[in-house]
């Protein structure tokens, strides 16, 4: 394709119709590859959130249950526990910058 004859104008709308066309392409090539996954996993004797791993909410309510337990409790205020994920609480920050060990506040 010779470009060399367009205007700056036509230029910059052929690179607009070239990214709309770019997105309905991706969008459609995704849905199409989506069915054909489905098809092969289908022939194979699962469906494909099963193939991926995202079948069956076991998996997130685990997560959820152990993300819940308490693993560490503030000796000040015991209703004030922590998981041990995330960030720390400033109880618990608090006690490590007083030289303590977090380990002497695990359950």
């Amino acid at each position: 394709m010779d470009l060399s004859a367009l205007s700056l104008p036509q230029l910059f709308q052929l690179e607009k119709d070239l990214a709309r066309e770019i997105e309905k392409r991706k969008v459609t090539d995704k849905q199409n590859l989506i069915v054909e996954l489905q098809n092969l996993a289908a022939a194979k004797g699962f469906s494909l959130n099963e193939v991926l791993g995202l079948e069956g909410g076991k998996k997130g309510a685990k997560k959820a249950a152990v993300a819940g337990k308490a693993q560490f409790r503030n000796p000040a205020d015991p209703s004030q526990t922590w998981s041990g994920r995330g960030r720390k609480p400033q109880w618990a920050l608090d006690w490590i910058a007083a030289g303590k060990s977090v380990d002497d506040l695990r359950i």
